[in-house]
């Protein structure tokens, strides 16, 4: 290999790495605001236990508002009109069996459960201003800090938000549903695992391509007299 193969192999190596790396770690072309979580409620939000008591809280709390599809828990006005359940049956996918209440949890399309609950979700509309997002990824696009002071305090970390401070006092109760909110984000480790090194054999799958396609490449340039 000539220097300038090293050099050329040196630069985009380097772009293919930084690129992954503002993909996956760190983009610094996103503001990054720092919100603080005491430690105890840290805890709180990090015990697979107190996702469970969150959920519950969510649907008393937070469900007149807000769904989280991916747990099966929607608008509470829409979970119950009477043909709900037959929709469910109908378009839903099993996510799990409830252990407490042995009643199926499911999943329902952003389509088909928006055509269900539209007049429910303008009502919404017509009351925020907007329509309450599905939180169902909430976590992972915001994190734990900024949705723990959020719903603490919504209108010092969003100044004008239409988000009422029906948590305001309630600490513990705050970070059980973001612990909720965690669990539904968050995989399992064992899928996280297999997420991790299918993501390893995808990258090891293009480097090894690359490096193929770049020795053909040479026979060939070699075949047609170029290449020395």
């Amino acid at each position: 290999m000539s220097a300038w193969d090293t050099i050329k192999t040196a630069f985009f190596g380097g772009l293919t790495f930084l690129f992954f790396f503002v993909i996956w770690i760190y983009n610094p072309f996103v503001h990054h605001t720092e919100y603080e979580v005491p430690s105890q409620m840290e805890e709180i939000i990090n015990d697979p236990k107190a996702a469970v008591e969150g959920r519950e809280l969510f649907k008393t709390m937070c469900a007149s508002c807000h769904s989280v599809r991916y747990d099966g828990m929607y608008l509470m006005s829409v979970a119950s009109k009477p043909e709900f359940k037959k929709i469910l049956d109908s378009f839903g996918t099993l996510i799990r069996i409830d252990e407490k209440t042995k009643e199926k949890v499911m999943f329902l399309p952003r389509d088909v459960y928006e055509a269900i609950a539209m007049n429910d979700l303008l009502m919404l509309k017509s009351s925020f201003g907007k329509i309450p997002p599905d939180l169902s990824t909430m976590y992972l696009s915001r994190g734990e800090g900024y949705l723990y002071n959020f719903i603490l305090k919504p209108q010092e970390v969003l100044p004008g938000t239409s988000m009422p401070a029906v948590m305001t006092g309630q600490e513990e109760n705050t970070a059980k549903i973001v612990a909720y909110l965690k669990s539904v984000s968050e995989p399992s480790k064992g899928e996280k695992v297999k997420r991790t090194i299918m993501g390893i054999l995808v990258i090891g799958y293009f480097i090894a391509m690359g490096f193929l396609l770049w020795i053909w490449r040479k026979k060939l340039l070699a075949n047609m007299g170029y290449g020395h």
